[in-house]
């Protein structure tokens, strides 16, 4: 009971949080720079064949996804501090349970419980077929 009791501590939870919120911004930093380092070296090739082209976009794609996908968890993260800062991080948002710590310790910044979760997902899954079918 201990070790929830620790996990649970306000201090220790915004120690966690912004520990992983620090490595996210150094990857986001290193994924910035690549990029411009890999845009700098192409264009410096002023002479680029197909096969370059396609390599400089590909790389490009697959940075800018991984840039956004680390940005969005950095942003979620912040939102989980202004969340333990208000007093109401680790509690769901939709059924105001507590969220088990072995979730917050995977995914720091869980706003919902599973089962909610998972009611989340369900009906997000209903409304983008349902939007698939409109179209």
């Amino acid at each position: 009971m201990e070790n929830q009791t620790t996990e649970r501590r306000p201090d220790v939870l915004r120690t966690l949080l912004i520990g992983r919120r620090s490595t996210l911004q150094r990857e986001i930093d290193h994924l910035i720079a690549q990029h411009r380092d890999n845009h700098t070296h192409f264009r410096d090739n002023s002479v680029l064949d197909v096969e370059d082209m396609s390599l400089r976009d590909a790389t490009g794609a697959q940075q800018i996804a991984l840039l956004e996908a680390r940005t969005q968890e950095r942003i979620q993260l912040d939102e989980a501090l202004r969340r333990l800062d208000e007093g109401t991080y680790g509690i769901c948002e939709d059924c105001e349970a507590p969220i088990s710590p072995a979730r917050l310790r995977a995914l720091p910044f869980a706003r919902r419980c599973v089962a909610c979760q998972e009611q989340y997902e369900l009906f997000e899954n209903i409304m983008r077929r349902e939007d698939r079918e409109e179209i």
